[in-house]
């Protein structure tokens, strides 16, 4: 009797995002073994990730740091290179960093630009461990709105001319430092609505910390809960009722589980993020770890992210609170993992993917605005915005430079069914949305092998009888699939969020040979659109017994 063809749906493919610890042959067609420079939709949709427009044109040194802060009333966004500090003007994308003005501070000692920005009683604080803080104060006059700490003010365990923080956090009506080189185990509390003034005499003072964890350096500060948390490089200490310094005290001590890397905390609704020794850790399961089943973020990628942790601890990091997910790069190499925060695994813990960039384009610094959404400071000194499908390049004040990247992920090994028989490998059935023109490159592998059976190209057409118009009609600028720039006449793809969807297009393409387990990796190229897949499914027939 002849066999009957299968077909056999890959439900749920990727759902779960990216497992690189578990054993692959273990895992079920939900979880991906590779998820590089693609996101994962609210229904389970793989898709490519945006695209990075660069709004500023780079200046040849990494943006370290960017922050937004409300200047009397006016949102503005400042960036830092080298020995600068500056506000950005994105209507002059050649020149975005004046070379002089009130709001522009030089030579400011430090040829990192690595600052903490901290907005705080209408001013932004800055602070950087080889520099003492710096203040920008938009209520000053016409002169300079930049100036430094008053050394006079310095906490009174202090050397004078040393009291430079690594760390700091301005809550509860005060701003809150710690790292300082003299004494990193010590926090610093400010007078009440005071950045500047650590005198007793004002109402400043400090905790040292050797007496609650022992020997340890404050690399954190952050609220928690209504409490604050300080984070040292292998403990962390938690106080209650920080809004009355003579009410505070030590609510809990968490030995053995620190943060080592200032720039990962993150709020993520009422908790905390961390990068921790061990991987990315929420605090809220931390702290109440006999109640709550998951306090490692990164379980499922574990080994590599600890591999990275090794390699480097110069991390920054944002949560991206429109898209809800935690974007954290390693910027001594080229990898970002992105934790998704609305959809969590069956382990509890968000799903993950990784961005990679071209040379130069890779992030230096991350941040989010309610300006912009996600802005990254490059390491070739550009700022670019998350925004359409190409990673776009701009040099000088109107020319842009489009580049494609790569998209892709592969499948976990999914078992054919049949035990004792090899299956007949037919055909594989995609259904994909959008990515017009784009080319998908298929690589199946068979049986636990490490080397592709075959490589198949395909171009992406779908049908544009089966597009529609979100907004307006065709030809509008909402409506339209391309947009002429007008300073510069070039026609570019449109970002916009109301171009035309094109519709689903199913592609079919012939596999062969016979296996019992089968893997699968898809590659596709952007080319300005978005592209999507939407679902597999596998055309297979019982073989021989082999």
């Amino acid at each position: 009797m002849a066999k009957e063809l299968t077909y056999q749906p890959l439900t749920n493919i990727g759902l779960n995002g990216l497992n690189t610890q578990s054993n692959p042959a273990s895992l079920d067609p939900s979880w991906l073994t590779k998820a590089e420079n693609i996101v994962l939709r609210e229904s389970g949709r793989i898709s490519l990730r945006k695209g990075f427009k660069q709004k500023v044109a780079p200046s040849g040194v990494a943006i370290a740091s960017i922050v937004e802060h409300n200047d009397q009333g006016t949102k503005k966004i400042f960036a830092s290179h080298g020995t600068s500090i500056y506000t950005v003007d994105f209507t002059s994308p050649a020149t975005a960093f004046p070379s002089s003005g009130a709001d522009v501070k030089h030579t400011v000692g430090s040829t990192t630009g690595d600052w903490q920005f901290i907005n705080f009683n209408d001013r932004l604080t800055c602070i950087h461990e080889d520099v003492v803080p710096q203040r920008y104060d938009g209520a000053l006059g016409s002169g300079s709105k930049w100036a430094a700490f008053d050394n006079a003010t310095r906490p009174p365990t202090v050397s004078s001319g040393e009291f430079k923080p690594s760390c700091g956090a301005g809550f509860y009506g005060r701003m809150w430092v710690g790292g300082v080189a003299e004494e990193k185990d010590v926090l610093h509390y400010s007078a009440l609505l005071d950045a500047d003034d650590y005198t007793t005499a004002s109402g400043g003072g400090s905790f040292d910390l050797k007496k609650v964890w022992g020997k340890d350096d404050i690399i954190a500060i952050a609220p928690f809960y209504g409490q604050l948390a300080i984070f040292g490089r292998n403990n962390i200490a938690i106080y209650e009722s920080p809004d009355v310094i003579g009410s505070m005290k030590l609510n809990e001590v968490i030995r053995g589980v620190g943060c080592i890397a200032r720039d990962s905390v993150q709020h993520i609704g009422d908790d905390l993020v961390f990068l921790s020794s061990t991987g990315l850790r929420s605090l809220a399961r931390t702290s109440e770890k006999d109640k709550v089943p998951m306090s490692d973020l990164s379980l499922n990628i574990k080994d590599t992210l600890i591999r990275n942790i090794g390699q480097s601890t110069n991390v920054k990091s944002a949560y991206i609170e429109n898209e809800g997910i935690y974007v954290m790069t390693f910027t001594s190499s080229n990898i970002t993992y992105v934790f998704d925060f609305k959809h969590l695994t069956p382990n509890g813990g968000p799903r993950i993917t990784t961005w990679t960039f071209d040379l130069d384009r890779e992030p230096a610094s991350i941040a989010y605005t309610t300006l912009y959404g996600m802005l990254v400071g490059q390491k070739d000194g550009g700022i670019a915005g998350y925004e359409g499908y190409y990673d776009t390049d701009l040099a000088g004040a109107s020319t842009y430079t489009n580049a494609s990247y790569t998209g892709g992920f592969e499948t976990s090994w999914v078992n054919l069914g049949e035990s004792v028989a090899a299956s007949l490998l037919k055909r594989l059935f995609m259904v994909l949305e959008g990515g017009s023109g784009a080319t998908l490159a298929l690589k199946w592998y068979k049986d636990f092998s490490v080397t592709p059976s075959k490589t198949t190209s395909i171009t992406l057409n779908p049908t544009t009888t089966g597009s529609t118009s979100l907004w307006g009609a065709s030809s509008s600028l909402y409506g339209a699939t391309t947009v002429t720039h007008t300073h510069d006449a070039t026609v570019h793809p449109s970002s916009s969020t109301y171009k035309p969807v094109y519709g689903l297009q199913e592609y079919r393409t012939s596999l062969t040979g016979s296996a019992k387990n089968l893997k699968l990796s898809l590659d596709i190229q952007s080319n300005g659109y978005d592209a999507s897949l939407q679902n597999l499914t596998l055309l297979h027939k019982q073989g021989k017994i082999r």
